[in-house]
């Protein structure tokens, strides 16, 4: 994601289109807490994700892949 000409940096921003967030820890029935991790911000529309997209999440040890699907694609 770059920048244009006048906008500041916002917090979690960094380059070469690299996030760092927080995994949170969700409390469940019975005290059981479960990891979240939750995506939100203007950036997500600067990549091209819109509220209402459905996407993949390619899950594998220590990475999780997100992708953008088509229009009609489940």
């Amino acid at each position: 994601m770059k920048l244009s000409a006048g906008k500041r940096k916002h917090r979690g921003y960094m380059e070469k289109n690299s996030r760092k967030l927080t995994v949170y820890g969700k409390t469940k029935q019975f005290s059981q807490t479960v990891p979240q991790i939750r995506f939100e911000g203007q950036w997500l529309e600067a990549l091209g994700f819109s509220a209402g997209d459905k996407v993949r999440l390619d899950c594998e040890e220590n990475r999780i892949t997100i992708t953008k699907l088509s229009d009609g694609s489940v």
